[in-house]
C-alpha cells in the first residue's frame, strides 16, 4: 500500500469528515455552520481517524473488536488533538461539557461510542468502494494529484496556524490596552460629568459603577480590535468553540460573541 494512496484516502476522508460535521452542526442550530478550524472543507481529525481504521482495523476478524478499537481509538485522538490545539493555540474546537461521562469536555463516552459506530460503517460500508476507486487509478496519476491536495493543505495549515497565532496576539495586546486605560479613562469620566452636571463624585460613582465602564470599555477595544482583523484571522475565531487561555479566554469569548452582533447587524442593513 503506497503512502500517495494512503494520503488520498486521508484528504476524501476529511472531506467527507466535514460534510458530516456541517450538516449535523447546521440542522442542529437550524442556521449555516462551517465546521472545522481549517480554511478549506475538510477536518483532518476525521482523516486521521478513517485512516488508522482503515490500517488497523483492517486485520481485526470480528465487528466486535472493531468497535471497541474505534471507541478506544477515537478517544485516544480526540482527546490527545483537543489537549494539543488548546496548549498551542488556548482554544478548543468542540466541547463536551454538557454530554455525561465526559472528560474535561474533550472527550465523552456517548460520542465515544458514536465513533465506535463510524468506524464500522467505513470499514464494512464506505472503504470497499474507495478501494476501488483507488485501486483503479494508476500510481503515477496518483502521485502528482496527491501532491496538489498536500500543497493545497500544507498551505492552508500554515495560514492557519498564522491566523491563530496573531489572534492569541491581538487578544493579548487588547487585555493590556483595556487594563491600561481603564482607571485614567474611569477617573476623567466621573471628573468630566461632575464639572458638566455639578454633580456629587459619590452620586456619579453609584449610577456609572466601574465594573458597568470597565463592560463599557471591554466592548470598544474588542469592536476596534476585530475591525484591524483580516478574513483569516475572523474565520480562525468564528471556528473556534472557546478559548481558554488562563488570562485572556473570557476574552476571547467576549470577541466570538461581539462578531457575531456585528456580523447579524451587518446583514440586517
Amino acid at each position: 500500500m503506497h503512502f500517495t494512496t494512503i494520503f488520498i484516502w486521508f484528504v476524501l476522508y476529511s472531506i467527507l469528515g466535514w460534510i458530516y460535521e456541517t450538516i449535523f452542526c447546521s440542522v442542529k442550530t437550524l442556521k449555516w455552520d462551517n465546521r472545522g478550524m481549517l480554511i478549506g472543507p475538510y477536518c483532518p481529525i476525521y482523516g486521521v481517524g478513517a485512516v488508522l481504521d482503515v490500517l488497523v482495523c483492517g486485520g481485526l476478524s470480528t465487528y466486535g473488536a472493531v468497535f471497541l478499537t474505534c471507541i478506544l481509538g477515537s478517544a485516544i485522538l480526540e482527546y490527545s488533538t483537543s489537549y494539543a490545539t488548546e496548549k498551542l493555540f488556548h482554544a478548543v474546537w468542540w466541547d463536551y461539557s454538557h454530554l455525561p461521562l465526559n472528560i474535561k469536555g474533550r472527550i465523552c463516552l456517548p460520542c465515544s461510542l458514536g465513533f465506535g459506530v463510524a468506524g464500522l460503517i467505513v470499514l464494512y460500508g464506505i472503504h470497499p468502494y474507495v478501494t476501488r476507486v483507488t485501486d483503479a487509478v494508476p500510481l503515477y496519476w496518483q502521485e502528482p494529484f496527491a501532491l496538489f491536495l498536500m500543497a493545497i493543505f500544507s498551505a492552508d495549515c500554515a495560514l492557519t496556524a498564522d491566523s491563530l497565532i496573531a489572534l492569541n496576539v491581538k487578544l493579548e495586546t487588547t487585555l493590556k490596552n483595556i487594563d491600561a486605560q481603564i482607571s485614567e479613562r474611569y477617573d476623567a469620566l466621573i471628573e468630566n460629568t461632575r464639572q458638566n452636571l455639578s454633580e456629587g463624585l459619590v452620586s456619579l460613582k453609584e449610577k456609572v459603577s466601574p465594573e458597568e465602564f470597565r463592560e463599557h470599555r471591554i466592548m470598544e477595544e474588542l469592536k476596534n480590535t476585530l475591525s484591524t482583523m483580516n478574513w483569516s484571522q475572523t474565520r480562525a475565531l468564528h471556528s473556534s468553540v472557546s478559548f481558554r487561555h488562563k488570562k485572556y479566554g473570557e476574552l476571547g469569548n467576549k470577541m466570538k460573541h461581539v462578531h457575531s452582533l456585528l456580523k447579524k447587524n451587518s446583514h440586517k442593513k
